[in-house]
């Protein structure tokens, strides 16, 4: 399953990659794809949307939701 999300608080390329290899780290998530123009995050792979809200808690980004 592939979903795009916009992901608040991305502001440079560090911020990308941040956002990237914490959302690659949840389980279930086969690839992450960041576009820091967009301000969005494709996840690929059977990961509860939860999950990757908890992933990004402790972090100065947010999943937006729609």
């Amino acid at each position: 399953m592939e979903k795009t999300y916009q992901i608040e608080g991305m502001k440079c390329e560090g911020c990308a990659k941040t956002v990237q290899e914490t959302l690659t780290q949840v389980a279930g998530v086969t690839e992450v794809t960041v576009d820091l123009n967009q301000k969005t995050a494709t996840v690929m792979g059977d990961v509860p949307e939860q999950a990757l809200q908890a992933a990004l808690k402790d972090s100065h980004y947010h999943l937006l939701t729609n």
